[in-house]
């Protein structure tokens, strides 16, 4: 004989009752319907959001566009020899944009434009200002130069010297040029011991630069051979020390 299975009767509201999935269905529904305000609003906010996030990021690029146009032109004028209007140019991207890298830039430029028209005041306070807010190295030795270049040129020794110093303390573009400013400006100042010794000292470091002849011309002003007497050198003996400027 078969075994016996016993079948659970499903009463008539179990087959009305609805299962799990209706239910989750029709709460959501529920909850959709009596929070509906509440739901399309925030949909709003975040649609809003997005919508100001993407307006500002092509704002943005349209204005970087902007800015390169502007600091294009100012350095075709600067190029062109029109010192004046690309004054102009530079100081209006300087004043304008102080946070973006083309508008700091720009100050660095401008004080180019100032020395080309021998406004060294000018000058001088455009790299000042650029400097205090410079950290890329390479700019940072162009401007300290420049700016050397600037106090030679307004007869002031000590702060050339001061500023060439520290445009030669630094791996640069211009630290030749740099270290033989050092040199001149003590010469300048009268002080022809360290001038000398700046002197050898370039050529030690930089036995074969381009500058040697000059080197060589401006020991001979001074009355000093290129190299100092043998005597005076021990054998072996290291490089000649570095010269501080106060």
């Amino acid at each position: 004989m078969p075994p016996t299975t016993h079948r659970r009767k499903i009463t008539q509201k179990e087959l009305k009752a609805p299962d799990e999935f209706t239910s989750l269905v029709v709460s959501a529904r529920e909850f959709l319907v009596g929070n509906l305000t509440q739901v399309l609003i925030s949909a709003g906010v975040v649609v809003a959001i997005g919508a100001i996030v993407i307006g500002v990021y092509y704002y943005e690029r349209h204005r970087d566009n902007l800015v390169a146009a502007q600091f294009y032109a100012a350095i075709t004028a600067l190029n062109a020899g029109h010192s004046k209007d690309a004054e102009a140019q530079f100081k209006k991207l300087a004043d304008d944009e102080p946070g973006r890298r083309l508008g700091r830039l720009a100050r660095f430029y401008m004080a180019s434009a100032y020395l080309g028209d021998s406004d060294l005041p000018n000058a001088r306070d455009a790299l000042v200002a650029f400097l205090a807010e410079e950290h890329d190295p390479v700019f940072t030795s162009l401007a300290l130069t420049d700016l050397a270049v600037v106090y030679e040129r307004m007869g002031d020794w000590h702060k050339a010297a001061g500023a060439y110093q520290q445009a030669a303390s630094a791996p640069g573009p211009e630290q030749a040029r740099a270290e033989l400013g050092v040199a001149r400006m003590l010469a300048k100042s009268g002080d022809k011991g360290q001038a000398i010794a700046a002197y050898r000292g370039f050529l030690t470091a930089h036995p074969f630069a381009a500058q040697r002849q000059d080197v060589m011309e401006s020991l001979a002003l001074l009355g000093a051979p290129a190299e100092p007497p043998t005597a005076a050198r021990a054998p072996g003996a290291g490089p000649l020390p570095v010269i501080t400027t106060h």
